[in-house]
């Protein structure tokens, strides 16, 4: 099994040097032994706001423990300026467990997501948007739990999948929703947390490869950026807690998930969320002026970034009309401004940094 060949790789490692070995000088196992991570959630997983998310960070931090080498990140999404990590992932904006007004669901295309690609280990994240959209919140746990059994069975013998709990929201930063106060938010966190924790450990008795996963003791309102997504910070701590769950699963061994340094910017060249506008040269006389490309000006403020972003992020989930979106929010040319056009905004405005 690939576990296993990874835990004997690792185990040959210790004993000669007492702590988790580089797999680089040990040999990496063949390619169709890799075990195969599917990153799986919304937008926390996709990385809104801050490129890559939690996911750069923790392919680091796997990295200093020799472990890159032996595993793939596998999903339909993924493209980094960073250039060195592998940036494969199903992490979808705006989605919710299933389709509801306004949301599409990601169960309604989970057999298509494992079929072509699947997972030894999937790390599901979801329910943030169910909230956000106050959509049947009583009956959450069960719509988690039909997506929790469709993933199940894809995960092989050796296999894992982590449910987590989501981390609690700011409803004094009412970007994305205004229809909770603060007692009403987190009460609505703990009440959904509780359902996850319950269907995880209805799935466990039954005896299925299913092990929690507690994001929401990792992160406070503090780690948030715009008072749902993680800051920078926010998204290393969810970086090392992951880091220590995933080595405890390769490995075989317990692994402490306390807080570790962070990877240097020097080592990871992390982009930020800070955005600079595109520079066109200035004509010669032996070149032609180029037109400048405003696609993706949603606001139309002649300034494409992160501002564009959150507008068609809100347009996208019924919270601003399309008459404050400029004729630039049209990024693929289909004629339809959706979350493909999302994708391709945040491609531009990142690429652009």
């Amino acid at each position: 099994m690939k576990l296993q060949k990874l835990v004997s790789a690792v185990t040959a490692g210790v004993m000669a040097l007492t702590m988790l070995p580089s797999l680089l000088t040990a040999g990496a196992v063949d390619e169709t032994e890799k075990v195969r991570i599917m990153p799986l959630g919304d937008s926390i997983t996709d990385g809104f706001t801050v490129v890559g998310g939690y996911r750069i960070p923790l392919w680091y931090l796997l990295h200093d423990k020799g472990l890159t080498d032996d595993v793939d990140f596998v999903g339909p999404n993924g493209w980094y300026i960073d250039g060195v990590c592998d940036p494969d992932h199903a992490g979808y904006s705006g989605y919710a467990i299933e389709d509801c007004p306004g949301r599409q669901g990601i169960y309604n295309f989970i057999d298509w997501l494992m079929e072509e690609y699947p997972a030894d280990v999937v790390m599901l994240q979801i329910g943030t948007n169910d909230i956000l959209s106050s959509y049947d919140l009583e009956h959450a746990g069960d719509r988690l739990e039909k997506l929790v059994d469709s993933i199940l069975t894809y995960i092989p013998e050796d296999g894992v999948l982590y449910v987590s709990t989501i981390p609690y929201m700011d409803a004094d930063v009412t970007t994305y929703t205004d229809a909770y106060t603060v007692e009403e938010m987190d009460a609505a966190v703990d009440d959904y947390n509780a359902q996850v924790r319950e269907v995880v450990a209805k799935k466990a008795a039954e005896g299925k490869p299913i092990v929690q996963a507690d994001i929401n003791a990792v992160l406070t309102k503090a780690d948030l950026g715009d008072g749902v997504h993680p800051s920078e910070d926010g998204y290393k701590k969810m970086a090392e807690y992951w880091c220590g769950v995933l080595s405890e699963y390769l490995t075989g061994e317990q692994i402490p998930t306390e807080p570790t340094e962070a990877p240097t910017t020097e080592a990871t060249t992390e982009p930020t969320t800070e955005m600079t506008e595109p520079t066109t040269e200035e004509p010669t006389t032996e070149t032609a002026e180029v037109p400048i490309d405003w696609t993706g000006d949603v606001n139309g403020d002649q300034s494409i970034d992160v501002l564009d972003i959150i507008l068609l992020q809100k347009y996208l989930l019924g919270l601003e009309p399309a008459a404050k979106l400029s004729v630039n929010a049209y990024m693929n040319g289909d004629g339809t401004i959706d979350v493909f056009d999302l994708a391709l905004l945040k491609r531009k405005v990142f690429q652009m940094k």
